[in-house]
């Protein structure tokens, strides 16, 4: 039997790192759940995940984005075999659209995908498993 695929959510919303996590058990994920970044970046290291689910704002407005940045090119994270990011953020429900921040403009590397909050069970899966298959 396959060893089930880790997945790592950094949110700050219990609500939804709860709900989410259900749904991705049921899938047959591993899941490790990190609330704000500092918890996460540790568990990046501890859980060693194939993909991260990482909200945007959490403490500040670019959390999300700079701790997406370092997974992506600090050399302490170069063990790691760079695992996929999926931004999931709930920027657009509250403020009517999404980022309009290029990081490339700013040095910066991005996710691998982003989805909005509320997500569809059935999206989440799909994205995921889209990003653990390539």
């Amino acid at each position: 039997m396959e060893k089930a695929k880790k997945i790592l959510m950094i949110d700050d919303d219990p609500d939804f790192t709860g709900g989410v996590q259900a749904l991705l058990k049921a899938a047959n994920y591993d899941v490790a759940i990190a609330s704000d970044p500092k918890e996460g970046k540790e568990k990046v290291f501890s859980e060693k995940p194939d993909l991260i689910l990482l909200d945007i704002m959490m403490d500040s407005i670019f959390d999300g984005f700079s701790l997406c940045n370092d997974i992506k090119t600090s050399a302490e994270y170069k063990n790691l075999n760079s695992p996929p990011i999926i931004f999931v953020s709930a920027v657009k429900e509250k403020a009517g659209s999404r980022f309009q921040f290029n990081g490339d403009e700013y040095g910066l590397k991005g996710p691998d995908d982003y989805l909005d909050k509320p997500v569809k069970p059935q999206e989440l899966i799909a994205c995921i498993e889209k990003h653990l298959n390539k």
